[in-house]
Protein backbone atom coordinates (compact mmCIF):
# COMPACT_ATOMS: atom_id res chain seq x y z
CA UNK A 1 0.00 0.00 0.00
CA UNK A 2 1.32 3.44 -0.85
CA UNK A 3 2.52 5.57 2.02
CA UNK A 4 3.70 9.15 2.18
CA UNK A 5 6.48 10.25 -0.12
CA UNK A 6 9.62 11.45 1.55
CA UNK A 7 10.43 14.42 -0.70
CA UNK A 8 11.25 17.33 1.67
CA UNK A 9 9.55 20.63 0.85
CA UNK A 10 8.60 23.73 2.83
CA UNK A 11 5.81 21.89 4.55
CA UNK A 12 7.50 18.50 4.71
CA UNK A 13 6.55 16.25 7.58
CA UNK A 14 8.47 13.35 9.06
CA UNK A 15 7.58 10.21 7.17
CA UNK A 16 8.36 7.55 9.75
CA UNK A 17 4.89 7.31 11.19
CA UNK A 18 3.06 5.47 13.90
CA UNK A 19 0.22 5.52 11.40
CA UNK A 20 2.06 4.07 8.45
CA UNK A 21 3.97 1.55 10.56
CA UNK A 22 1.11 0.23 12.65
CA UNK A 23 -2.14 1.41 11.11
CA UNK A 24 -2.14 -0.03 7.62
CA UNK A 25 -2.98 -3.70 8.07
CA UNK A 26 -6.22 -4.63 6.38
CA UNK A 27 -8.67 -6.59 8.53
CA UNK A 28 -10.45 -9.69 7.29
CA UNK A 29 -13.55 -9.57 9.47
CA UNK A 30 -16.96 -9.18 7.88
CA UNK A 31 -18.80 -5.95 8.67
CA UNK A 32 -21.01 -6.13 11.73
CA UNK A 33 -24.76 -5.73 11.58
CA UNK A 34 -25.74 -2.10 11.47
CA UNK A 35 -26.28 -0.62 14.92
CA UNK A 36 -28.96 1.83 15.98
CA UNK A 37 -29.09 5.02 13.97
CA UNK A 38 -28.29 8.43 15.49
CA UNK A 39 -31.33 10.25 16.85
CA UNK A 40 -30.16 13.41 15.08
CA UNK A 41 -28.99 12.82 11.50
CA UNK A 42 -25.62 14.48 10.75
CA UNK A 43 -25.61 17.82 8.97
CA UNK A 44 -24.89 17.85 5.27
CA UNK A 45 -21.39 18.19 3.86
CA UNK A 46 -22.24 21.76 2.87
CA UNK A 47 -22.37 22.63 6.60
CA UNK A 48 -18.73 21.71 7.21
CA UNK A 49 -16.66 24.84 7.96
CA UNK A 50 -14.65 25.97 4.95
CA UNK A 51 -11.76 28.13 6.14
CA UNK A 52 -10.83 31.08 3.98
CA UNK A 53 -7.43 29.83 2.88
CA UNK A 54 -5.54 30.24 -0.37
CA UNK A 55 -4.65 26.54 -0.40
CA UNK A 56 -7.21 24.11 -1.85
CA UNK A 57 -7.68 20.56 -0.62
CA UNK A 58 -5.81 19.27 -3.66
CA UNK A 59 -2.97 21.74 -3.05
CA UNK A 60 -2.70 20.65 0.58
CA UNK A 61 -2.36 16.97 -0.31
CA UNK A 62 0.23 17.84 -2.97
CA UNK A 63 2.21 19.95 -0.50
CA UNK A 64 2.61 17.17 2.05
CA UNK A 65 3.00 15.31 -0.44
CA UNK A 66 0.38 12.55 -0.21
CA UNK A 67 -1.88 10.64 -2.56
CA UNK A 68 -5.54 11.60 -2.36
CA UNK A 69 -8.27 9.00 -2.87
CA UNK A 70 -11.81 10.29 -2.43
CA UNK A 71 -14.40 7.95 -0.99
CA UNK A 72 -16.75 6.66 -3.68
CA UNK A 73 -20.06 6.47 -1.86
CA UNK A 74 -21.86 5.43 -5.06
CA UNK A 75 -20.16 2.03 -4.94
CA UNK A 76 -20.15 1.72 -1.17
CA UNK A 77 -22.00 -0.94 0.82
CA UNK A 78 -22.44 1.41 3.78
CA UNK A 79 -25.85 2.07 5.26
CA UNK A 80 -27.39 5.45 4.55
CA UNK A 81 -26.68 6.65 8.12
CA UNK A 82 -23.05 5.56 7.99
CA UNK A 83 -22.61 7.07 4.54
CA UNK A 84 -24.05 10.42 5.63
CA UNK A 85 -21.87 10.56 8.71
CA UNK A 86 -18.63 9.59 6.97
CA UNK A 87 -19.24 12.06 4.15
CA UNK A 88 -19.21 14.79 6.79
CA UNK A 89 -16.26 13.30 8.71
CA UNK A 90 -14.14 12.98 5.58
CA UNK A 91 -14.97 16.55 4.57
CA UNK A 92 -13.87 17.70 8.04
CA UNK A 93 -10.63 15.76 7.55
CA UNK A 94 -9.99 17.38 4.16
CA UNK A 95 -10.58 20.87 5.57
CA UNK A 96 -8.41 20.06 8.58
CA UNK A 97 -5.60 18.98 6.26
CA UNK A 98 -5.84 22.39 4.56
CA UNK A 99 -5.63 24.02 7.97
CA UNK A 100 -2.72 21.92 9.21
CA UNK A 101 -0.59 22.38 6.10
CA UNK A 102 -1.33 26.11 5.98
CA UNK A 103 -0.58 26.48 9.69
CA UNK A 104 2.71 24.64 9.39
CA UNK A 105 3.80 26.97 6.60
CA UNK A 106 2.57 30.07 8.39
CA UNK A 107 3.88 29.23 11.85
CA UNK A 108 7.31 28.54 10.39
CA UNK A 109 7.36 32.27 9.64
CA UNK A 110 5.08 33.71 12.32
CA UNK A 111 2.23 32.17 14.40
CA UNK A 112 -1.29 33.15 13.37
CA UNK A 113 -4.04 33.03 16.00
CA UNK A 114 -6.70 33.08 13.28
CA UNK A 115 -5.66 29.61 12.14
CA UNK A 116 -6.06 28.26 15.66
CA UNK A 117 -9.52 29.85 15.77
CA UNK A 118 -10.38 28.00 12.56
CA UNK A 119 -9.22 24.75 14.16
CA UNK A 120 -11.49 25.51 17.12
CA UNK A 121 -14.37 26.05 14.73
CA UNK A 122 -13.76 22.67 13.10
CA UNK A 123 -13.61 20.90 16.47
CA UNK A 124 -16.79 22.57 17.75
CA UNK A 125 -18.59 21.62 14.55
CA UNK A 126 -17.53 17.99 14.85
CA UNK A 127 -18.54 17.87 18.51
CA UNK A 128 -22.09 18.75 17.48
CA UNK A 129 -22.29 15.89 14.98
CA UNK A 130 -23.93 12.74 16.33
CA UNK A 131 -22.36 9.62 14.83
CA UNK A 132 -24.06 6.26 14.30
CA UNK A 133 -23.57 4.11 17.40
CA UNK A 134 -21.09 1.80 15.67
CA UNK A 135 -18.89 4.81 14.88
CA UNK A 136 -18.97 6.53 18.27
CA UNK A 137 -15.42 5.42 19.13
CA UNK A 138 -14.22 6.53 15.69
CA UNK A 139 -15.88 9.91 16.23
CA UNK A 140 -14.14 10.46 19.56
CA UNK A 141 -10.76 9.46 18.13
CA UNK A 142 -11.10 11.91 15.26
CA UNK A 143 -12.01 14.75 17.62
CA UNK A 144 -9.11 13.78 19.87
CA UNK A 145 -6.69 13.97 16.94
CA UNK A 146 -8.02 17.40 15.92
CA UNK A 147 -7.68 18.66 19.50
CA UNK A 148 -4.13 17.40 19.81
CA UNK A 149 -3.07 19.02 16.55
CA UNK A 150 -4.69 22.25 17.66
CA UNK A 151 -2.81 21.99 20.99
CA UNK A 152 0.47 21.60 19.12
CA UNK A 153 -0.04 24.85 17.24
CA UNK A 154 -1.30 26.64 20.36
CA UNK A 155 1.93 25.70 22.12
CA UNK A 156 3.90 26.89 19.10
CA UNK A 157 2.05 30.22 19.23
CA UNK A 158 2.82 30.63 22.94
CA UNK A 159 6.49 29.70 22.61
CA UNK A 160 7.11 31.72 19.46
CA UNK A 161 10.69 31.53 18.18
CA UNK A 162 11.65 29.43 21.21
CA UNK A 163 9.43 26.55 20.06
CA UNK A 164 11.65 23.50 19.65
CA UNK A 165 9.36 21.22 17.61
CA UNK A 166 8.70 23.19 14.43
CA UNK A 167 11.21 21.47 12.15
CA UNK A 168 10.79 18.15 10.31
CA UNK A 169 13.59 16.76 12.45
CA UNK A 170 11.93 17.51 15.80
CA UNK A 171 8.18 17.48 15.18
CA UNK A 172 7.84 13.72 15.67
CA UNK A 173 8.99 13.96 19.28
CA UNK A 174 6.18 16.29 20.37
CA UNK A 175 3.70 14.42 22.64
CA UNK A 176 0.62 15.93 20.99
CA UNK A 177 1.88 15.03 17.54
CA UNK A 178 2.41 11.46 18.72
CA UNK A 179 -0.99 11.17 20.41
CA UNK A 180 -2.77 12.63 17.37
CA UNK A 181 -0.99 10.11 15.15
CA UNK A 182 -2.02 7.23 17.38
CA UNK A 183 -5.65 8.41 17.45
CA UNK A 184 -5.76 8.59 13.65
CA UNK A 185 -4.22 5.15 13.34
CA UNK A 186 -6.85 3.69 15.66
CA UNK A 187 -9.63 5.55 13.85
CA UNK A 188 -8.49 4.06 10.55
CA UNK A 189 -8.43 0.57 12.05
CA UNK A 190 -12.03 0.98 13.21
CA UNK A 191 -13.15 1.73 9.65
CA UNK A 192 -11.21 -1.23 8.32
CA UNK A 193 -12.83 -3.48 10.93
CA UNK A 194 -16.33 -2.20 10.36
CA UNK A 195 -16.21 -1.96 6.57
CA UNK A 196 -13.81 -4.65 5.38
CA UNK A 197 -16.34 -5.46 2.65
CA UNK A 198 -15.63 -2.16 0.88
CA UNK A 199 -13.78 -2.33 -2.43
CA UNK A 200 -10.06 -1.56 -2.69
CA UNK A 201 -10.68 2.01 -3.85
CA UNK A 202 -12.67 2.87 -0.74
CA UNK A 203 -10.25 1.06 1.54
CA UNK A 204 -7.47 3.15 0.00
CA UNK A 205 -9.61 6.22 0.72
CA UNK A 206 -9.90 5.19 4.38
CA UNK A 207 -6.12 5.12 4.54
CA UNK A 208 -5.43 8.31 2.64
CA UNK A 209 -7.77 10.55 4.63
CA UNK A 210 -6.28 9.57 7.96
CA UNK A 211 -2.65 9.24 6.88
CA UNK A 212 -2.68 12.66 5.17
CA UNK A 213 -4.10 14.30 8.30
CA UNK A 214 -1.37 12.66 10.37
CA UNK A 215 1.68 14.84 10.98
CA UNK A 216 3.98 11.84 10.95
Amino acid sequence: MNTKLSVPIAVAVVTISFFCLSGCDRMSHEPTVSASQPSNPPPGVESVPNPDLSMSVEDAYAAIPHRRTEMNFATSKLSEADRSYLAVAFSVIDQSIRLRVTAYRTFSESPDANLISEMDRMIVFMQKVEPPARLSAYHELLISALRDQRAFFAEWQSAGPQFQYGSPGTIASHPKVQSASQALSHAYQILMNEYSGEDSHNQDAFFDYHCALDFL
